[in-house]
């Protein structure tokens, strides 16, 4: 399946969306920063009036972006050279009379690159979603995306590519890019994409999860796949035929044997939070024996009835809300499901030996892109690996250059009294974390000029203290700071 039988008609019709200066950054000034989320919501009337004054733009985002339609005449011109009846044939718009209605959505994307993605149109309200209805770009999909870890002239497959978000992204610093969907619509608008930005180093595939790449490796690979926890298999994007977490822990369990040695598997992912067991022993467990470093950011931990009621309110109509709730409960009542989980897993594939595994919270705001800062979390734990012990004292470190003491004091008798010390992160993953004065006064004499040693030599004689005493209580805490980013190999 695809919508454009003749690449040529894409690249034609990208040509006149540039031409009437359809960007991401026209279409906001034209219908405001929030306009996505507006016609997500079915608030059309202040974008319709904002389009009002016909030009090429105007049609062309009430055409694509908003989902109206235009009369015959407006689209002939704005679309101009590609025959309104060419993208009719291919699906994309439809002509009813004298008007002509989007069938798709193409969207402007805030990103690097001028990039429209080809998405399903969000229907009317209370109108009900298609089983293969293919969701645009989400803030989980561009969060997935600023946290990649990109390498250049890897090769990257995408699995559940959906409209071709992800390796879009992969593109420009891949030298191939695979694209995979069960889905055949979404594998038909994946290429579309593709084609509308002149993108020739993807190839798309349609089949289930690894099927379409079996006995390929890669440097990257990236999923965002249905992970909801549900017992609904209703929609293809969200909902999975494999019980509980089940989807994600197979995904977890089969990626290793298609990454390279050193390469890195990236995905979104949901678990359960099982009465009686331990949550991070149980995801641990997915870890075990892959072959793999991992570690999991664990964004936020819902309440079974939160998780439910959020997607509900996504993809249902008020109508239906109230037997698929009760459904939904009763699945996780049987399951023993006190609370889901998601975060996003980062594996990198090991030459040898045993892999980490790591669970970190991570509810606070990523400065993105920070794929950077999650690659050097692997490099890290190579360095303190390699510096085990007291070794870590002859090695000269540095604080990162993203890093800031922030100070809370209070007045007293003798004047302002610091109560509160917090090492921050102003970029990439914004770590932050208390530390005392004797840890604060370390961290700030690595400056990379001498080995750690000298270092805590001197915070001793400074403190009237043993050398070695300060020496055995600062290293475990030198070495969590060098394993979350705050401080850095002086050669770094």
């Amino acid at each position: 399946m695809r919508f454009l039988d003749d690449p040529a008609t894409a690249r034609r019709l990208r040509s006149c969306l540039d031409g009437a200066g359809f960007d991401f950054g026209a279409m906001t000034e034209r219908l405001g920063p929030h306009a996505v989320a507006r016609v997500a919501a079915g608030e059309l009337a202040p974008l319709v009036r904002a389009t009002r004054a016909g030009d090429a733009l105007d049609v062309l985002l009430r055409l694509f972006v908003l989902g109206v339609p235009v009369p015959l005449g407006d689209a002939r011109r704005a679309l101009a050279p590609v025959p309104v009846e060419e993208l009719a044939e291919g699906g994309v718009v439809a002509i009813d009379g004298d008007d002509v209605e989007a069938r798709i959505t193409v969207r402007p994307l805030d990103a690097p690159a001028a990039w429209v993605v080809a998405h399903d149109r969000t229907p009317r309200a209370g109108a009900p979603l298609a089983a293969d209805h293919v969701i645009g770009v989400s803030a989980s999909s561009m969060a997935l995306a600023g946290a990649t870890v990109r390498r250049p002239g890897v090769s990257t497959l995408d699995i559940g590519t959906g409209c071709g978000v992800q390796a879009l992204f992969a593109s420009p610093h891949s030298e191939r890019v695979v694209a995979s969907d069960l889905n055949p619509r979404a594998a038909a608008l994946a290429t579309l994409t593709m084609e509308l930005n002149g993108v020739d180093n993807v190839e798309v595939r349609t089949g289930d999860m690894l099927d379409p790449a079996a006995g390929e490796a890669f440097g990257l690979v990236v999923a965002n796949p249905p992970f909801v926890i549900s017992p609904s298999e209703r929609y293809l994007f969200r909902d999975a035929a494999a019980p509980v977490d089940e989807v994600c822990r197979t995904l977890v369990r089969s990626v290793p044997a298609h990454l390279v040695d050193g390469g890195h598997f990236q995905c979104l992912a949901s678990w359960a939070h099982v009465a009686g067991e331990d949550w991070r022993e149980r995801l641990a467990g997915w870890f075990a024996g892959s072959g793999c470093d991992a570690l999991v950011l664990v964004r936020e931990a819902l309440d079974p009835a939160a998780h439910a009621a959020n997607w509900l309110r996504q993809t249902e109509a008020p109508d239906r809300w109230e037997p698929e709730y009760d459904r939904w409960m009763a699945y996780y009542e049987h399951h023993r499901i006190e609370a889901i989980g998601l975060g996003l897993v980062t594996m990198r594939r090991r030459a040898g030996g045993e892999g980490w595994f790591r669970a970190e919270d991570a509810t606070q705001d990523f400065a993105m892109p920070c794929g950077d800062h999650l690659g050097a979390t692997f490099e890290l734990a190579d360095f303190l690996a390699a510096h085990e012990g007291d070794a870590l004292a002859a090695v000269c470190l540095r604080v990162a250059p993203d890093v800031v003491l922030d100070e809370r004091a209070q007045p007293g008798g003798a004047g302002w009294s610091v109560t509160d010390r917090r090492l921050r992160q102003t970029a990439g993953l914004c770590r932050e974390g208390a530390l005392d004065g004797a840890v604060a006064a370390i961290v700030a004499a690595c400056d990379g000029s001498r080995p750690l040693g000298a270092v805590l030599g001197e915070a001793a004689r400074s403190a009237g203290a043993d050398a070695g005493t300060v020496a055995q209580a600062a290293l475990p805490v030198i070495r969590r700071l060098v394993e979350s980013g705050f401080l850095l190999p002086a050669e770094a």
